[in-house]
């Protein structure tokens, strides 16, 4: 069994794992060029050192990117690119951040129309005892 990099995080701390935004911003990224580009480094810019290699392991087990080794200067560097089950997730990653900001405007437009609603009650009440 691999040691566990990243660490193990309580299920309420959730929210303070920065990994998160970088594995969604870097699956986005590798979307823009599928099919016809394969990007190489861009796991290991991203993450600490050790981090971004285990990030790989990963995303490469669950067959969300497929890894090739290519040759540039004559140096040997692992290559990737998303598999159509990494296009769902980075669809689906997309679509959440959509989510989340659509979930405060509507939050916002509730807001909006119960403070209308009791103006429009409250003229109403008026006008009717008046």
């Amino acid at each position: 069994m691999s040691e566990v990099i990243g660490g193990i995080i309580k299920g309420s701390e959730i929210n303070t794992i920065e990994m998160y935004e970088t594995i969604r911003i870097t699956m986005l990224e590798l979307l823009k060029g599928y099919p016809a580009h394969i990007y190489w480094g861009i796991f290991e810019g991203r993450f600490k050192k050790g981090i971004g290699e285990e990030v790989v392991r990963v995303l490469e087990k669950h067959k969300l990117i497929e890894a090739q080794n290519i040759k540039i200067n004559n140096e040997l560097k692992k290559a990737y690119r998303l598999t159509p089950k990494g296009i769902d997730v980075a669809i689906s990653l997309a679509q959440l951040k959509y989510a989340e900001k659509m979930s405060i405007l509507t939050k916002i437009i509730l807001v909006f129309t119960i403070t209308n609603l009791i103006f429009i009650f409250e003229q109403v009440l008026i006008t009717l005892f008046s």
